[in-house]
């Protein structure tokens, strides 16, 4: 062998390491503050919580809660299980499937009402693209069935201040109501 040859060998052995390093994380959790300013009449403002971790490569388990509050009190919670599709090294198309279950709680606005709750399907995907390495930007849509089904809707944008924390700020599209979400992501 060429001496050459051994330094192109290290080279394409350690070559997939250097891109999975460059990958997006699925490893991960994030929570923040919530706003929905003219959700149903309602002006909520609660916590948004989620997390991913990665199985293997390519397959992830994630899941979320949403608690909103104002006459009204909203539940969403989700859990499932995704696939992530590597475009290149920056770029990933992902998609999944959860269970949801989501609670409204009407007890504020009237006695006697009571809540409404339901557990279903949900299928969620999206895109994610590291732009360089402080800034991730994304969008996903998420459709919801059952009793209390909707279509939603998101674009997020994640500022890296630290190695493994970020701070994200999100805009959301929840059944055609419009909500901002603010807070932080730490990835592990």
């Amino acid at each position: 062998m060429k001496k050459g040859f051994h330094g192109w060998l290290i080279a394409a052995t350690l070559l997939p390491a250097a891109v999975s390093a460059e990958s997006l994380s699925y490893n991960f959790v994030e929570g923040g503050l919530a706003l929905y300013p003219s959700f149903e009449s309602q002006t909520f403002i609660g916590l948004d919580t989620r997390g991913s971790i990665a199985i293997n490569e390519n397959v992830f388990a994630f899941g979320g809660l949403k608690y909103l509050t104002d006459d009204v009190d909203l539940t969403a919670l989700h859990i499932g299980g995704g696939f992530r599709h590597g475009i290149d090294a920056r770029t990933d198309l992902w998609g999944g499937v959860t269970m949801e279950y989501q609670d409204a709680d009407y007890s504020g606005v009237c006695n006697g009402c009571g809540s409404v709750d339901d557990t279903a399907l949900g299928l969620r995907g999206g895109l994610r693209h590291q732009v360089d390495e402080k800034l991730e930007v994304g969008g996903s849509a998420r459709i919801i069935t059952g009793d209390l089904d909707y279509v939603g809707l998101t674009g997020t944008g994640r500022y890296a201040v630290d190695r493994n924390l970020k701070l994200f700020g999100e805009v959301d599209l929840y059944d055609g109501e419009l909500g901002l979400i603010g807070g932080v992501t730490l990835d592990f």
